[in-house]
């Protein structure tokens, strides 16, 4: 009997090999398909069925390492059952498509896109080409962003059938990784009166101030993480 029944449609769509299905579970909080999201379907998909994982119940027995913030992202959350909240996600910042599914002993495998993928995911008809225009200049009209998203969506419906092995490099690795979480004490802050993490903690004037009353904080957007400093802005 499974320890943990949250997760049961996703681990049987694994277990069946239905990655349209888990396709559709990634849209429902990506908002959208799109190849970068059906990569990380399918990478996570093949690290979850090669190392034998048949359950995730959110406790950190399984780890994976994303190594970008984009699309791809969703996809790897989706199918592992890591993410941000149960602590099971680790991002680095390195801006590539790749990701690392570990066992706690920080043994398992790393997925990255080969060098020799060519035009072998593009959707090749010509109205599909303005996706990417759409995303850079936000010009489209919503008729023409609800046309270029059915458009996507019928080409990741076929993208999710194409071998793991033809989009990535696949390689057995050992990681070292992070002893597991703990419950973190709270502060409050003297100045706004908010409770924050006491890890967060910003030394001003001798106070220890929450990271927005204190000007200094770490953000991550679209572009990866950076430090934001309300005090000495870029």
């Amino acid at each position: 009997m499974l320890l943990n029944d949250a997760r049961l449609e996703v681990d049987k769509k694994i277990e069946e090999n239905d990655l349209a299905g888990l396709l559709y579970l990634t849209g429902l909080i990506h908002g959208h398909h799109c190849v970068g999201s059906a990569m990380g379907v399918i990478a996570a998909h093949y690290a979850m069925k090669t190392m034998g994982i048949k359950e995730n119940t959110g406790m950190e027995h399984i780890v994976a390492v994303v190594e970008t913030n984009n699309c791809f992202s969703d996809g790897i959350q989706v199918v592992t059952g890591c993410s941000f909240g149960n602590n099971s996600l680790i991002y680095r910042d390195l801006g590539k498509t790749a990701f690392s599914l570990l066992k706690r002993s920080g043994e398992g495998l790393r997925l990255s896109v080969r060098l020799d993928l060519g035009d072998l995911l593009q959707d090749k008809r010509p109205e599909a080409q303005s996706f990417v225009k759409m995303v850079n200049e936000r010009e489209a009209t919503r008729e023409e962003e609800a046309r270029i998203m059915e458009l996507n969506k019928e080409h990741c419906y076929s993208v999710v059938n194409i071998p793991a092995e033809q989009i990535f490099n696949i390689e057995h690795v050992k990681v070292n990784l992070p002893e597991y979480s703990r419950i973190i004490d709270s502060k409050f802050c003297p100045k706004c009166g908010e409770k924050f993490m006491e890890t967060k903690a910003v030394n001003k004037d001798g106070k220890l101030l929450c990271g927005s009353c204190g000007g200094v904080y770490n953000q991550l957007d679209w572009s990866g993480i950076r430090e934001i400093n309300e005090e000495n802005p870029v």
